[in-house]
């Protein structure tokens, strides 16, 4: 006798909420563990502080990029799982590999912030984010195709702006990881195009 898994999951709606914002919220708090000045003397302090922390730009640019793309992320999932109405096993199974990335971006981060010149560091970053993205874009896809278990109809408009809201930054951390093969640190800089192509979308697709 087969077992469709899918009927028999008991994992209930708000349990996997609270996993998913346990997680988003502690790797978010993790990521300033990669800001780390140099410990100085009160004498070399004084004179030295305000230059070690001048030299810290890229680990702050890395921060700042990580951070709030996770909260956008965190926002996104919250949209998402608003037409879940059941768990079942393929749901399950995308959120973990979402969150399995999203444990990750504290490291890609500080690795990229800490080398932000080296083209390999700065690629893990970019592929950390590019496959975060995707499974943000398989998640919404998987709820679009299995209406048994949504809360509502999911109507063609609101699947064709989730799909085009979704692609944002899997095309961006794709050209990020390019132009790291032209220079590593600025390749960081693509991230800036999220928000204003955030609005493209919603202006011209929603």
């Amino acid at each position: 006798m087969i077992i469709d898994d899918r009927r028999d999951l008991k994992i209930s709606k708000n349990r996997l909420e609270a996993l998913v914002d346990g997680i988003f919220a502690f790797a978010m708090t993790l990521l300033v563990t990669g800001l780390v000045i140099p410990h100085l003397s009160k004498t070399e302090a004084e004179a030295k502080l305000a230059i070690s922390i001048a030299g810290m730009r890229s680990e702050l640019i890395s921060f700042l990029v990580a951070f709030f793309v996770l909260a956008s992320f965190w926002l996104k999932h919250n949209r998402q799982f608003h037409y879940v109405r059941r768990v079942d096993s393929g749901i399950m199974r995308i959120t973990l590999f979402i969150l399995a990335c999203v444990v990750l971006m504290p490291f890609t981060a500080n690795i990229s912030g800490d080398y932000s010149d080296v083209q390999v560091a700065v690629d893990l970053f970019h592929v950390n984010m590019f496959s975060l993205s995707m499974f943000f874009l398989i998640h919404w896809w998987y709820l679009t195709r299995n209406p048994d278990i949504t809360s509502v109809v999911i109507s063609s408009r609101d699947v064709s702006n989730g799909m085009y809201g979704s692609l944002i930054t899997p095309v961006i951390s794709a050209l990020g990881f390019v132009l790291s093969f032209i220079s590593p640190s600025w390749s960081m800089a693509t991230y800036l195009l999220i928000i204003p192509c955030g609005a493209i979308v919603r202006r011209y697709f929603q």
